[in-house]
């Protein structure tokens, strides 16, 4: 069946779309407004007139004075929404690539897929258009067990939130966005010069807090010690899943505090009290990593998961040469 597609670049233009995966509400442009540097699109695949598919991309700008495509990548979270369980949603993928490609081919330098989660889907649409994928690792925890998250963590994570509680350690939702600049001085001053560790900018948190705190898309906890702002931790919701999007902690002022860890048990805490079903880490490192942040997560009780992110380069010879050398 041929499926007509359209790309739609401000959110005023889309037709009505149901809310199925988080990474692709239509909401997903508010979320980038008004931030300079980034510019979101949204590829949506009818059948006659009705919304089948839709699937948000954005395109990035690498660096602050740099402009043209060779400082622009476009990256796409997480598979498409797809509105019906009764449609091919691999040969709709498969224009949605095709399209996807065809909008950004002399915008960006680079392409690529992530926390897709499943390591076979698209598999098809990836290879014809000429990816390439690298083995990664996701983090999901089951919130559906017998044994709650308490249980299911490590015995020294036990140890570190007992010794937080004990000190003084709490956790507030954030109620008001007056306290979003001493949220954002945190997160900066946390992550300083790290590029791996690289945050968007004070507007990201503006438009999370009004487009999915007040609208219950999503939270913002914050971690406090003293009345002080140590640590936190931002939520996503879609149905029965809890994203997290962003963990951050004081590491080096409140070390014996441990903020990271202790907002994220927080986080799990309220997500099993509320009765969502997974709390999704998402994209942790490559396969074969035992240190650092999967080693780091798995001491909650999570589980890893093989998975994939695919990768194209615009130019058709430096794509070539990529997949030579990792397939």
């Amino acid at each position: 069946m041929a499926y007509k597609l359209k790309t739609y670049y401000k959110k005023e233009d889309l037709p009505p779309l149901e809310d199925v995966n988080f990474f692709h509400y239509a909401s997903s442009f508010d979320l980038y407004e008004k931030m300079p540097g980034y510019r979101p699109l949204m590829i949506v695949a009818f059948d006659e007139d009705k919304p089948v598919a839709c699937m948000f991309a954005l395109i990035k700008r690498l660096h602050r004075f740099l402009f043209g495509p060779l400082f622009k990548k476009c990256y796409v979270s997480q598979k498409p929404s797809f509105f019906s369980n009764d449609i091919p949603q691999g040969e709709i993928f498969h224009q949605l690539v095709k399209t996807l490609l065809h909008e950004v081919r002399y915008k960006v330098f680079f392409i690529q897929f992530r926390n897709l989660d499943d390591p076979i889907f698209g598999y098809k649409a990836f290879r014809d258009h000429g990816f390439y994928s690298i083995k990664w690792i996701s983090i999901k925890n089951s919130l559906q067990r017998k044994r709650k998250i308490w249980n299911q963590l490590s015995s020294s994570r036990k140890n570190q939130v007992n010794k937080a509680k004990r000190k003084g350690v709490t956790v507030e939702e954030l109620s008001s966005e007056r306290k979003l600049p001493e949220v954002y001085r945190c997160i900066k001053k946390e992550r300083g010069y790290r590029i791996f560790r690289y945050f968007p900018s004070y507007q990201y948190l503006v438009n999370f807090y009004r487009y999915y705190v007040r609208q219950n898309k999503g939270k913002i906890f914050v971690t406090k010690y003293d009345q002080k702002i140590i640590g936190g931790i931002i939520l996503g919701f879609e149905k029965n899943i809890v994203y997290c999007l962003y963990y951050w902690g004081k590491k080096k002022e409140y070390k014996k505090l441990y903020p990271s860890i202790y907002s994220i048990w927080w986080a799990l805490q309220f997500a099993e009290n509320e009765g969502y079903l997974y709390f999704d880490f998402m994209d942790a490192g490559r396969i074969h990593e035992k240190k650092g942040k999967p080693l780091f997560l798995l001491q909650f009780g999570g589980k890893q998961r093989a998975t994939r992110r695919w990768n194209r380069f615009a130019s058709s010879l430096i794509n070539f040469i990529a997949n030579w050398i990792y397939d």
